[in-house]
């Protein structure tokens, strides 16, 4: 299956992807309300970024959504990248779909946001699944209490990712 990655421009992609968020928010935590999901939706849309990965079809089998700086502080520090949301399709899901996302959109951040060194993830501490996804690619850098719960940041500056998923180019 042939799949594709974009930066969301288009109010037809805007829906797509909040579509998909919003159906598949329990994977994100069983605690998502739709209002939940589209408040930071709404957040993403004005101030932030959402990227997308479908299938020739057009389907939506991946999403994720990032700001540039971080909340803590107020999001004057520019060199972060902070991706607060990531999911994949449960049909899809696996390591392949998501480096292949991950090298989409470290590209993309190197590309639009020259003044980024830093990417760091999130994910809810009780959501192992993507906590072990996330730290087969960055390092572990704190906790941090979040809207749903505990939730987990990994890190790592933006040239080493690069430089580490070469191996996985081919993908």
């Amino acid at each position: 299956m042939k799949t594709t990655c974009k930066r969301c421009v288009t109010d037809e992609e805007f829906a797509a992807v909040s579509h998909f968020f919003i159906k598949n928010r329990r994977d994100l935590h069983p605690a998502y309300t739709t209002m939940d999901m589209v408040a930071l939706l709404y957040s993403f849309i004005t101030e932030g970024n959402l990227v997308c990965i479908a299938n020739d079809d057009g389907r939506v089998l991946g999403a994720s959504a990032y700001h540039i700086g971080t909340q803590e502080r107020n999001f004057e520090d520019q060199e972060v990248a902070f991706v607060s949301m990531a999911i994949m399709d449960r049909a899809g899901r696996g390591t392949r779909l998501f480096v292949k996302g991950l090298i989409f959109l470290v590209n993309l951040i190197e590309e639009h946001h020259p003044e980024v060194e830093e990417i760091r993830f999130a994910g809810l501490q009780d959501n192992q699944y993507i906590c072990n996804l996330y730290a087969k690619f960055m390092n572990k850098s704190h906790s941090r209490e979040g809207v749903i719960g505990e939730e987990v940041v990994f890190s790592e500056k933006i040239s080493k990712l690069k430089a580490d998923l070469k191996r996985f180019q081919r993908v």
